[in-house]
């Protein structure tokens, strides 16, 4: 994964320090652009049994640029460099799956601003200028209902109560992005105010939140801030669970594709259960949702035996990895969509205490309890036995 200005460290692995919430599932998210160093919003920690985590939420990078779109500052290399938007910037470029010059996104800021000559929104600027007042009607909205104590907890009842889980995590929120993810979870080494992207175990989860894209999704601000809530819920999950895995040394340990996979299965399955209970409020699912995780979890069966395979390239594992949660569509997102039909069954029929659990025990104990499910549910999507 490549990152932004000086720091080009590419990672081995693709599911490396980049989670990211899609624009289907009913919300549609940008990034939004992260302002000065100081952090604007509130810090909030809560400690109720084990669970003690706390989000520290910026809305500075946000709110500067939209003054800029607003004609309110115009020193472009200033809100360029702000954090939250050169790690918008950076991921924008990873999912593009390109390569750009350092000044790349100064120059299409200021394009984007004057409208002159702009024909791509690589970096998804254009919903941040036309929506400048639906934005910073959201970021207010945001800020009087406290998001951050909202998430921590919807948090709390997807991690095991038995476990001691310690946790501040970052939150810049931005109002720009590529079109692909609306949030994204990204581990960090800060070198002054230069980020360098690294792997698990390595650097600060930090997220990074495209507010713009909320705005698309929706005219109403309550429906704004429930969609908000989702996605940020969704995000704050893989950072914890990031930081509940450097304690379990061993048992994350990726051999293979196979298991990089799993992984994605896992860690995006439960995340996407997460906002998907918070969307449908105890409503009932429609069949066609049964009938594309049914596709999706044949789809991951289809895919672990081609990464399974000794003719597996590594430009195909690559793909398929890529392709896992990185489609930019709930269909297409495989691994994602498999997953989240899978915890949405070990949470229905075997309850919250298994589907927690196996965040202690590894990739396999989610796809153990899974096989549980459908021991006691015949009639589901079956993963093969070669995982």
């Amino acid at each position: 994964i490549l990152s932004g200005k000086k720091c080009s460290r590419q990672l081995d692995s693709i599911t490396d320090s980049l989670y990211y919430f899609p624009i289907t599932m009913k919300t549609n998210f940008y990034f939004i652009a992260f302002s000065i160093i100081l952090w604007t919003s509130t810090s909030k920690s809560f400690s109720q049994n084990n669970f003690d985590v706390s989000l520290m939420v910026d809305f500075s990078s946000a709110e500067q640029l939209l003054d800029y779109f607003d004609h309110k500052t115009t020193n472009t290399t200033h809100i360029a460099e702000l954090r939250g938007n050169r790690l918008a910037a950076a991921t924008s470029v990873t999912l593009a799956r390109t390569a750009r010059p350092n000044d790349d996104v100064i120059q299409q800021m200021e394009l984007a601003r004057d409208l002159s000559q702009y024909n791509n929104d690589m970096y998804g600027l254009l919903p941040a200028k036309q929506h400048v007042a639906e934005l910073r009607k959201l970021v207010t909205e945001a800020k009087r209902r406290q998001i951050d104590r909202r998430v921590i907890a919807t948090l709390q009842a997807y991690f095991p109560a038995d476990v001691k889980i310690f946790s501040t995590i970052k939150v810049y929120m931005v109002v720009m992005g590529n079109e692909k993810a609306d949030a994204v979870v990204r581990r960090v080494i800060w070198h002054g105010d230069e980020p360098e992207f690294v792997g698990e175990g390595e650097g600060e989860p930090v997220i990074i939140f495209n507010l713009a894209r909320t705005i698309e999704a929706s005219s109403d601000v309550q429906t704004q801030f429930l969609e908000l809530l989702a996605t940020l819920a969704h995000e704050s999950f893989h950072a914890v669970f990031s930081k509940l895995k450097e304690t379990l040394p061993g048992v994350y340990v990726s051999h293979s594709p196979s298991d990089e996979l799993l992984d994605i299965v896992q860690n995006e399955g439960i995340a996407y259960y997460l906002s998907l209970e918070i969307h449908r409020q105890g409503k009932q699912l429609s069949q066609s949702w049964f009938n594309e995780t049914a596709k999706a979890v044949a789809a991951l069966n289809n895919a672990l035996k081609e990464l399974s395979s000794p003719d597996c390239s590594p430009a195909r594992a690559r793909k398929l990895l890529m392709d896992a949660n990185l489609s930019g569509s709930f269909s297409g997102n495989y691994g994602a969509t498999a997953g989240l039909r899978m915890a949405y069954e070990i949470d229905t029929r075997l309850g919250r205490e298994a589907l927690t659990s196996t965040l202690l025990h590894g990739t396999q104990a989610f796809v153990d309890a899974y096989r549980q499910a459908c021991v006691r549910e015949t009639s589901l999507p079956a993963i093969d036995s070669m995982k």
